[in-house]
């Protein structure tokens, strides 16, 4: 009991649940369109996501200036939008995993006179939608079009209070199948990383070994493990900190 008592207290400690963010960013002047050179003052994504093809839970309003998608110029003809898909495209309907299997994408300007898109992949003659897949094995999209990136971006859900370790960040969270964990140690250090589960059982030990100075990257398979909750614990030394992950 007292177990289970010290992993719930931790688990409130650590605060609330990251969301799991992702960064698309197109390049107006790559691919197929009219947006590039300067030629639109604002971009939009007009785009949809589904569980079996792109399109089914679409987000924006074709010609319209009212914000629904708009971008923001981060450089020249360079274009961003961060988004939490689950709630995005949840939004207009999307129900299914996340990330979304599928995405469909097309750019816009603001009345829609100006069009941004991929390259003529089926030799139709005609500039083909973008689309992306979510590759399982990489933990990242497959993208018909190089004008356009899709980044994760990472989340912190452990707060860091270890003083030989900085830019700690965890992610994706909630997670599929893939954690992986991203720190730099300020010296050489004995680190333990270990998963338990809301009784306190320990389901995986991720790291147990001395690791030198510099960025560390550790990545955790939690695909056998049953959807919920549950509670990471990092020791640095004579240190630690817990935090929670979701499994989905």
């Amino acid at each position: 009991m007292k177990k289970v008592l010290l992993f719930s207290l931790a688990l409130v400690a650590v605060g609330a649940l990251s969301a799991q963010e992702y960064t698309f960013t197109y390049n107006a002047n790559t691919g197929t369109g009219t947006l590039g050179a300067g030629a639109a003052a604002k971009v939009y994504m007009h785009s949809g996501a589904g569980e079996l093809g792109p399109w089914e839970a679409v987000v924006g309003n074709w010609g319209s200036d009212d914000g629904v998608g708009e971008m923001t110029e981060t450089s020249d003809d360079i274009w961003e939008i961060t988004l939490d898909p689950a709630v995005y495209y949840g939004d207009v309907g999307y129900a299914g995993p996340v990330p979304p299997p599928h995405i469909g994408i097309v750019f816009r300007n603001e009345d829609g006179t100006l069009e941004g898109k991929g390259y003529d992949n089926d030799g139709d003659g005609n500039a083909d939608d973008i689309f992306a897949v979510y590759n399982e094995t990489t933990s990242a999209y497959d993208i018909t079009c190089d004008c356009l990136t899709i980044e994760e971006k990472v989340t912190q859900s452990i707060d860091n209070n270890i003083a030989a370790i900085s830019d700690l960040n965890v992610g994706p969270n909630p997670f599929a199948s893939n954690v992986t964990f991203r720190y730099t140690l300020d010296r050489s250090e004995n680190v333990i990383i270990a998963v338990y589960n809301m009784m306190g059982q320990e389901v995986a030990t991720i790291i147990n070994e001395t690791q030198v100075a510099g960025a560390q990257v550790i990545s955790w398979n939690g695909a056998n493990v049953p959807a919920g909750n549950y509670i990471v614990r990092m020791t640095v030394g004579n240190q630690t900190n817990a935090g929670s992950i979701v499994k989905l």
